[in-house]
């Protein structure tokens, strides 16, 4: 499963949007991404609208990922309606008043 990550550094944003299915194949990219960014991350956008398949370990890998993001004091905002997704994880968490500009204008016409 191929994930882009981008770093905005005004916004303090990181930006992770995952294509295809959703599983361990990432395991070794998301684990390196946090610790490099602590102490700059206020927002965490999770592109999921392009996963195709969703797996028990990519939901897994979703929690810790949130968690760690969690832990430093970001934002999580997940995009995308699978519903396994939206039954297992939170769409928003932490506080919801940073995210880009750009990335909610993404939210609204998803909708």
């Amino acid at each position: 499963m191929p994930m882009n990550a981008s770093f905005v550094p005004e916004e303090n944003l990181l930006d992770l949007s995952f294509r295809g299915n959703l599983d361990l194949t990432v395991t070794n990219a998301v684990c390196g991404i946090v610790p490099q960014l602590q102490d700059r991350l206020k927002t965490c956008i999770m592109d999921l609208t392009q996963v195709d398949r969703v797996f028990d370990s990519g939901i897994a890998l979703l929690r810790m990922l949130s968690g760690d993001l969690h832990r430093v004091g970001a934002t999580v905002v997940v995009l995308g309606d699978h519903p396994e997704v939206c039954s297992r994880m939170p769409l928003i968490q932490g506080d919801a008043s940073y995210p880009s500009r750009r990335h909610l204008a993404a939210a609204a016409a998803a909708v």
